[in-house]
């Protein structure tokens, strides 16, 4: 889908930068690229241009420009009901986290389901039911 197509409050993982000349040097050169997440803050009154966050910077497109990036749109395993399963996108945090997320079998491309939703959230992976922390759920992104 492209970026352009994403609600405010919608989150997305780049996949891919189309364009040429000018136009994939901008959007690349401002950060936009492939595996990087980023959000829909806001549009502005008459829709464009767009406002988004990326890397805790907030940029603004025009909708013309978002035509050009792909995006897949991506969720917080937080906000995931019990009993689903979803496949693992992107994990959003440092290395730490990453090396502690894995030792659960929590990683890109693994499917996880959710038992229970809160406080603290329990989910199924390959490897087992395991805890995890509502910060850290907000940092996992699925599909």
């Amino acid at each position: 889908m492209k970026l352009s197509e994403l609600k405010p409050g919608e989150t997305g993982v780049i996949t891919g930068v189309s364009g040429s000349g000018s136009i994939h040097r901008r959007l690349l050169s401002m950060g936009i690229l492939p595996g990087t997440i980023i959000k829909v803050a806001r549009y502005s009154p008459f829709g464009d241009p767009i406002e988004y966050e990326i890397r805790g910077v907030f940029l603004s497109l025009r909708r013309s420009e978002a035509n050009y990036v792909e995006v897949e749109k991506i969720v917080p395993l937080y906000l995931i009901p019990p009993g689903e399963k979803v496949k693992i996108v992107v994990l959003d945090g440092g290395v730490g986290f990453i090396r502690n997320m894995s030792r659960m079998g929590i990683i890109p491309g693994r499917e996880v389901e959710v038992i229970r939703p809160c406080c603290p959230m329990v989910v199924r992976t390959n490897l087992g039911e395991f805890y995890i922390g509502r910060g850290e759920a907000y940092r996992i992104y699925v599909r």
